[in-house]
């Protein structure tokens, strides 16, 4: 079943790889993240990106990021049968999902303090990242907090130095016919940092739009004047 929930990249806890391998207990992966794409879609399963931006300018302390993961669900199916007949509705092993556990560390600068976002996901036994995806917002409120008191503002037309904020998530919640199960942790980076955006596609003096991707999401890659 896909549980993209969110309209709109997979690492190691080791980080920099595009995908990564679960430890022996885990049987629900976030295997691969994806990208946007050249027209921003974000459904083709093969796309990843290896991390992200984030102007903190563009929302301040409201600042948010989603991205999408693939993820995979490696249990069996398991039914509950009487007399030849089912009697659940979903197979015991799917895994449904409760929150995101979320932690921070800012290279250079003061870690923003870990958070949960609440989040409901369902993915059924022998689930394939082909076709199941999920999308992970990195950012709670005190992170978007901190992060904004953290990073000066740009001067007219300029952008701030740029961070780098390695988040790393893990996706908790049970199986239907009971236990706690959770996904392999992961750890993205994400540059952070503020920018004079363009008004009307234009800006100031002397600097030029410029834009991570295609998306034009205000916050999210662009776009900035520079």
């Amino acid at each position: 079943m896909k549980s993209l929930h969110l309209p709109f990249l997979l690492l190691s806890v080791a980080v920099v790889a595009p995908a990564c391998s679960a430890t022996k207990d885990n049987s629900i992966v976030v295997s691969s993240a994806r990208a946007p794409g050249d027209k921003c879609d974000f459904g083709d399963p093969t796309l990843y990106v290896e991390s992200g931006s984030v102007d903190i300018a563009a929302f301040g302390a409201g600042s948010s990021y989603v991205q999408v993961f693939s993820w995979e669900n490696d249990l069996q199916q398991i039914s509950t049968t009487v007399n030849g007949d089912t009697i659940s509705g979903a197979t015991l092993n799917t895994f449904i999902s409760t929150q995101v556990n979320l932690s921070y560390v800012l290279v250079g600068g003061t870690n923003p303090p870990p958070g949960i976002v609440n989040m409901n996901a369902t993915i059924t036994a022998g689930g394939t990242p082909d076709k199941n995806s999920v999308g992970v917002e990195f950012l709670t409120q005190q992170a978007a907090q901190t992060l904004n008191a953290a990073i000066p503002d740009p001067a007219p037309g300029g952008i701030t130095a740029s961070q780098t904020l390695l988040v790393t998530f893990q996706i908790v919640g049970a199986l239907v016919g009971g236990g706690a199960a959770a996904t392999n942790p992961v750890t993205f980076p994400l540059t952070v940092f503020k920018a004079t955006p363009p008004v009307a596609g234009v800006c100031p003096g002397t600097t030029t739009p410029h834009s991570f991707s295609t998306c034009g999401i205000p916050g999210r890659d662009g776009p900035y004047c520079f």
